[in-house]
């Protein structure tokens, strides 16, 4: 007997990051669980990389890498603090009306 996940868009996702890195698994997970499908993720980097259990230079990079892949997409600055969330390639959804890309 199969069993069903009872978060099936987390599931979804563990499936289509399956080819990545860990880093890069745990990172997109840590945004999913964080901020859900859509929404923006409002804590500082330096902050993910401490849950994640990685050294901040380390997580910038692969959140970089991530962002030119289309896994996530940049959604605003405070001060000199960018915030990400999951992007198309995440979530495996269209984009209808993309945000305004802000430059950061």
């Amino acid at each position: 007997m199969s069993r069903r996940s009872p978060y099936p868009e987390l599931e979804a996702l563990r499936l289509r990051i399956s080819g990545l890195s860990h880093l890069k698994q745990n990172l997109l997970m840590t945004y999913a669980i964080f901020g859900g499908m859509e929404h923006s993720v409002e804590v500082t980097a330096a902050e993910l990389a401490e849950i994640v259990g990685v050294p901040a230079s380390h997580f910038s990079r692969s959140r970089r890498e991530l962002e030119l892949e289309g896994w996530m997409e940049f959604t605003h600055k405070q001060g000199q603090v960018k915030f990400f969330r999951l992007g198309a390639k995440a979530t495996g959804r269209r984009v209808i009306v993309p945000l305004r890309r802000a430059r950061g």
